[in-house]
Formats: structure tokens, C-alpha cells, sequence
């Protein structure tokens, strides 16, 4: 009876022995588990240096996919908010359809205006500067918008290479020429671009300036390699002579035009208008024939050559 007793405390003693260790096993499974689970959701969380890094390499389709993961999570981040605005702006800008560009503007309005809220806001001269070129970019109704960021991004410390080009190419939107030329002037001490001296010659033209326009649109000619800014350099220059009655010199710039490109119908048309004034019906009569045989449907044309 003895015996028995004691194989049976045996036995208790033993199944204890076993479910204690079952029981350690299982926890110690449970907390290696939670522990990878855990250090896996870190690991999926990248980092501000990994969301750099892809920034760096103009990965901006990573970067908006993380950032928005992210941001599911905590729509406040600030990390996630700063990369995810400027992604969106950038991929905005390679678009070709104006709806996926307006898409990803606006995305990029959204997640810097929310940045700003945050009193913490990350490298905020930067949101300022990247929100005044995406309201640019949406157009007229919105250049006093951009400007009011390309200014508080200034007040910040922030000049970038092109901010006094885009301060006055926001002036032109709004038809404020003074100021335009003003900013695109200071934007060449920063970039002499081909097209900047176009487009200051252009708002010379429209301020009125007509002796500066014509010297920026000399600029740009004596300039450029660029055909097609060439020939649309001829032209306006030769406009602008011809609106100013200095037909000498639209005769001679229209024809260097016509000499690089004989298909352009307005500047034949042009150059035979200049030529009426000229008192030379010869050959104005002749430009407007050729005008006719590159556009038969050239309405002033026809005018002039049958009534």
C-alpha cells in the first residue's frame, strides 16, 4: 500500500514537473514571438533617414508610398508630412496629364499646410518655398498665394537659385510688369537663363519699355543655341520694331527669321506689312502671296491681297 502511494505522488509530481515546463515554454514562445512582431513593426517604420535616403535618389513613388503607410497610422507626423509634400510637388511636375498634376499638387498643399499646424514643423523655410511653387503651378488664380510663400520663405532665410524667377513670374500672372522685371532682373545674378531673357523682354514689352525690351531680346538671340527660342526671339523682336515704326529694322529681323525658317506664314504676313509701310508694294505684295502659300486660309492676307 506504501508503495503504491508513493508511486502515485511520483506520478503528481512528475505531470507538475511537465505542465510547469509546458507552461515556461509556452510563455517563453509567446514573448520571442511578441518580441518579433514588435521589433518587425519597427523595422517596417522607416525612418527619417531611410525616407532621405530615397529622397536623394528621386525615389519619390517610394517616398509617397511610405509616407502614406505611415501617416494611416499617425496622420500627423512630421517626418512623413515634410517627405510626402515635397515627393508630391516633384512627381507633380513630371506629369503629362494637368489632372495627375493637380492630383499630386494638391497632395502637396494638404500634407505641408497640415505640417505647418505642428509647432515643431521641420526645415519650415523649406515648406514655404515648396508651397509658393506649387501654387504657382496651379495658375493665375493663385500667384498672390505663391508669392505670399516665396516671401515668407525669404523672411525664413530660404533664396533658392530660381525664387526671384518665380517671384516674377507670379508678378507677370497677375500683370504687375514693374514688378516682374524687377524680380527676373535680380534672377539673373542667380541664373542668365535663355528663357528668363525672353521672359523679360517680354514683360519690357508689355510695361511699355520697348528700348530694354529690344536689348533683352538681343540678349537672347546673340545668346542661345536654342532654335525655336531663336525664331520666337525674331519674331517679338520684329513685332516690337515694327509696333515702335522702326521698319528698317523689322524688315531686317523678319528676314533673318524667314532665312532660318521660310514656313513661318506670320512673319512672311509681318514682313509684308512692314514692307507696305516702306512704300514697297512689290514686295509686300509678294510676302503676302508667299503668307498665302503656307496658310491658304490666312485671313489678313486675303485682305490685303484682294480687296
Amino acid at each position: 500500500m506504501l508503495k503504491h502511494k508513493e508511486r502515485n505522488n511520483r506520478s503528481i509530481l512528475l505531470f507538475l514537473v511537465i505542465f510547469l515546463l509546458l507552461s515556461i515554454t509556452i510563455a517563453l514562445f509567446g514573448i520571442i514571438r511578441g518580441a518579433s512582431y514588435f521589433s518587425s513593426r519597427i523595422n517596417s517604420q522607416p525612418s527619417t533617414q531611410s525616407l532621405r535616403s530615397l529622397w536623394q535618389k528621386g525615389d519619390y513613388l517610394s517616398v509617397l508610398n511610405i509616407t502614406d503607410s505611415n501617416l494611416e497610422q499617425n496622420p500627423m507626423d512630421a517626418h512623413s508630412l515634410f517627405f510626402r509634400g515635397l515627393a508630391s510637388y516633384y512627381t507633380a511636375v513630371s506629369q503629362i496629364s494637368a489632372e495627375d498634376e493637380s492630383l499630386y499638387l494638391n497632395n502637396a498643399i494638404v500634407s505641408l499646410r497640415k505640417l505647418l499646424i505642428r509647432p515643431d514643423a521641420p526645415k519650415i523655410e523649406i515648406v514655404y518655398y515648396v508651397l509658393g511653387k506649387s501654387y504657382l503651378m496651379k495658375g493665375r488664380y493663385y500667384a498672390n498665394t505663391a508669392l505670399e510663400y516665396f516671401q515668407k520663405a525669404r523672411d525664413a532665410g530660404y533664396e533658392n537659385s530660381d525664387t526671384f524667377e518665380f517671384m516674377g513670374e507670379a508678378y507677370s500672372i497677375l500683370g504687375n510688369f514693374e514688378k516682374s522685371i524687377e524680380y527676373y532682373e535680380k534672377a539673373l545674378n542667380n541664373n542668365n537663363s535663355d528663357r528668363l531673357y525672353l521672359k523679360i523682354a517680354e514683360d519690357c514689352f508689355n510695361f511699355g519699355e520697348y528700348n530694354k525690351s529690344a536689348v533683352y531680346y538681343n540678349e537672347l538671340l546673340k545668346r542661345t543655341n536654342d532654335e525655336s527660342l531663336k525664331k520666337k526671339g525674331l519674331f517679338q523682336l520684329g513685332k516690337l520694331y515694327y509696333d515702335i515704326e522702326n521698319f528698317k529694322m523689322a524688315e531686317e529681323t523678319f528676314q533673318k527669321l524667314n532665312a532660318i525658317d521660310p514656313g513661318v506664314a506670320e512673319s512672311h504676313f509681318m514682313l509684308g506689312e512692314t514692307y507696305f509701310y516702306l512704300n514697297d508694294m512689290t514686295e509686300a505684295r509678294r510676302e503676302w502671296h508667299r503668307t498665302l502659300r503656307i496658310d491658304p486660309e490666312h485671313r489678313n492676307a486675303r485682305l490685303r491681297l484682294y480687296n
